[in-house]
């Protein structure tokens, strides 16, 4: 250090010295000649200065290591004591801390050798199952040949053998495969597979011979399967000699591990471009007998492996009869046809066996090409199975564009559910823009309501705001479906539509379509009007209105908005002889969000005789009530009691019972089991007390 700060002072002065130097003025130089001799002595005090500060900044540094180093390794000291009686249901926090602090001093090589020596020796105290195993992880990332002589002691250690194996799979080296190899000899029958699996893990070419040893001796099928498994990721020619001897074994387990280790050998080989090799492999399973699913690996295998002549064997196999050859066909048709290939895979769609149709016509999905569009639609229109058809449909929903607008609109039209449900659901998940100018189109075009109302319902999905005037339209269409426009309305309308919906509301006789027209146009007021006159278009017209039943449909609107400034204009509406106004008023209050309509709905409960007008003001009166949760439960229950005593039916009685729990109180529960015989309400009255007397509890 002391070198290094020394030489870059010494050439910082040098370069001072020869710009001094440069100086080519003649009558200078005695001047000149006294300015040098300053720098030099400027220079030799730097110099001075520099030699004896140096090893005292080097000291610094060096001090302020040692000490950070001293407080991590205290600290991994203390994570390891916690780590010793650990135990994962008690949460991962320590073993989280200390990959942390390995991983920080992973690169420091003193602090990591330290770090390897303290992890050892936790590995040979008498600690948990759990601390080991939660060691093991970060004393990977540090491992060296230390770790290997001190693990190798432990993989035949029932405690430690499964972290110790953890850690040496990824110590790099001859060293931990010799180890590994050396403990196949010592480790008993259950430590085996363990070991076996490591050595298959690390890929160690060298146990083939030892796996080899094992076999002939006779081990039990869990040995063997492991060495199965464990030869699959060996690429030498003995590993697969010893896989082909046990591909017809009669243990299924057996024969299942060696086919998957071939196949996985074959994988490998392709991809490092041998193909005869693969080749070779895919013959020999296909020659054996094997399960479905490892006939679709061989032959997916056979494909891949035939390099050329893999598009000419895999149309082969569409075309023949044999249903594992075609699912590993179809599996691989988008890696051998380009989108300019696509006829000549079309042609074997009648070939394929039904249950495989399905998974051809989802594989055309990775084709968004007219061609494929056009062959769906043909699909879809002439197909028996009805699986294919809707198969079809969700294929033609990923790859259509706005030339299959039309048609998925007509099928949803004609099909039933389930088809309709998948027409549906294509046509509002086609893709692009241009998707919903032809939905527009189409509304614009005269078609059939049946097609009309699935281009609405796309327009619903696909939340096309410019569809607005459609469903306007449609409002006053006796043939429409009106749960439909309802949706449309309430999704892109707003309050300048409100002249044209209520010319709709006077004009229909259908009360259920009449209240829900009333509903879209108090939700439209309230989400566009100021606050404080939310209302104001409606008691406009009101004022000017005279005709009874567009006066009831006003003042129904303004009942659903419920603003309090417009509640005095309702109340005199409550003395008007003709009984459309009257009926809507009462309707207008019980439906009145906020309680400052209590007291008129009280009020005419009291002294009403109609019974509508009774059901109407008694329901609005629970309603209210039950929504004030702030109020003292014995005031609302005496409220309520007073609101039962007025009920006329049975069933605006049970209402009231209903709602007593809402606010439990001793009077409540005394009232509900003075009721629990009653013959109307007994049942509903015992079910109240009920949960009034939980509530009350404890």
């Amino acid at each position: 250090m002391e070198n290094k700060v020394g030489k870059k002072v010494f050439k910082v002065c040098r370069e001072a010295v020869e710009k001094a130097k440069k100086i080519k003025s003649q009558d200078m130089g005695a001047r000149r000649a006294g300015f040098e001799g300053s720098v030099f002595i400027f220079i030799s005090f730097v110099l001075l200065l520099s030699f004896l500060i140096a090893p005292l900044v080097v000291a610094g540094e060096s001090g302020q290591n040692t000490s950070a180093a001293r407080t991590e390794l205290a600290e991994l000291d203390r994570l390891l004591k916690s780590l010793e009686t650990f135990d994962h249901s008690q949460g991962e926090g320590p073993s989280l801390q200390l990959e942390r602090l390995i991983f920080k001093i992973k690169d420091d090589p003193g602090l990591k050798l330290q770090a390897e020596q303290k992890l050892l020796e936790f590995f040979k105290k008498p600690v948990s199952r759990d601390g080991r195993i939660a060691v093991s992880k970060p004393l990977s990332w540090i491992a060296g040949l230390e770790s290997v002589k001190v693990l190798s002691a432990f993989l035949t250690g029932p405690e430690a053998s499964d972290p110790a194996r953890y850690v040496l799979e990824r110590i790099p080296g001859e060293e931990a495969d010799r180890v590994l190899l050396e403990a196949l000899d010592k480790a008993s029958p259950e430590f085996l597979p363990g070991i076996i699996c490591s050595l298959g893990r690390r890929r160690v070419e060298a146990a083939v011979p030892y796996f080899e040893k094992l076999l002939k001796k006779g081990t039990s099928p869990a040995v063997t399967a492991a060495i199965l498994e464990a030869l699959g990721n060996l690429d030498s020619t003995e590993a697969g000699k010893l896989l082909k001897n046990y591909v017809q074994s009669p243990d299924e387990k057996i024969r299942l591990a060696a086919v998957d280790s071939m196949v996985r050998m074959g994988q490998r080989q392709i991809k490092e471009n041998k193909l005869e090799e693969a080749a070779r492999i895919s013959d020999l399973l296909l020659g054996v007998k094997l399960e479905p699913a490892q006939k679709v690996a061989a032959f997916r295998l056979k494909i891949m492996a035939a390099g050329p002549e893999a598009k000419s064997l895999l149309l082969s196999a569409l075309k023949g009869k044999d249903e594992p050859s075609q699912e590993a066909a179809i599996g691989l048709m988008t890696e051998f046809f380009k989108p300019d290939e696509l006829s000549s895979l079309l042609s074997t769609f009648n070939y394929i066996l039904p249950p495989r149709q399905i998974q051809f016509i989802s594989a055309l999905s990775s084709y968004p090409e007219p061609q494929i569009r056009e062959f769906l639609m043909k699909v879809i229109s002439s197909q028996k199975d009805e699986p294919v058809r809707i198969a079809a449909l969700r294929t033609l929903g990923r790859v259509g564009d706005a030339t299959t607008v039309e048609f998925l609109a007509e099928r949803a039209a004609q099909a039933k559910a389930p088809e309709k449900t998948a027409a549906r659901e294509s046509l509002a998940s086609l893709p692009e823009k241009a998707v919903d100018r032809k939905i527009l189109e189409l509304l614009a075009a005269s078609t059939s309501q049946e097609v009309k109302n699935e281009l609405l319902f796309s327009a619903c999905e696909r939340n096309m705001a410019g569809a607005r005037d459609f469903f306007l339209a449609e409002a006053s269409n006796p043939v429409a479906d009106r749960a439909l426009v309802s949706r449309g309305l309430r999704a892109f309308g707003d309050l300048s539509l409100a002249d044209k919906i209520l010319e709709v509301a006077f004009s229909t006789q259908d009360e259920t379509y009449l209240e829900e027209l009333i509903n879209i146009l108090a939700i439209w007021a309230k989400n566009s009007a100021r606050p404080d006159s939310k209302s104001a278009f409606f008691t406009q017209l009101l004022a000017k209105e005279n005709d009874p039943e567009k006066v009831s449909v006003l003042v129904q609107v303004i009942g659903k908005i419920g603003e309090r400034s417009s509640l005095p204009l309702i109340r005199k509406y409550l003395s008007d002889s003709r009984p459309p106004v009257k009926e809507a008023t009462v309707k207008a209050l019980s439906d009145w969000p906020e309680v400052e309509a209590l007291d008129d709905l009280l009020a005419l409960a009291r002294k009403t005789s109609d019974l509508k007008e009774n059901v109407l003001a008694i329901r609005g009166l629970v309603r209210l009530t039950a929504s004030q949760t702030y109020r003292q439960p014995e005031a609302a229950t005496a409220f309520l009691k007073e609101i039962y005593s007025l009920s006329r039916r049975a069933e605006e009685k049970k209402l009231v019972l209903s709602t007593l729990p809402a606010f439990p109180c001793a009077s409540g529960l005394e009232f509900c089991e003075s009721l629990s015989n009653d013959p109307e309400v007994g049942q509903e009255a015992r079910t109240a007390a009920e949960k009034i007397k939980q509530k009350l509890q404890p």
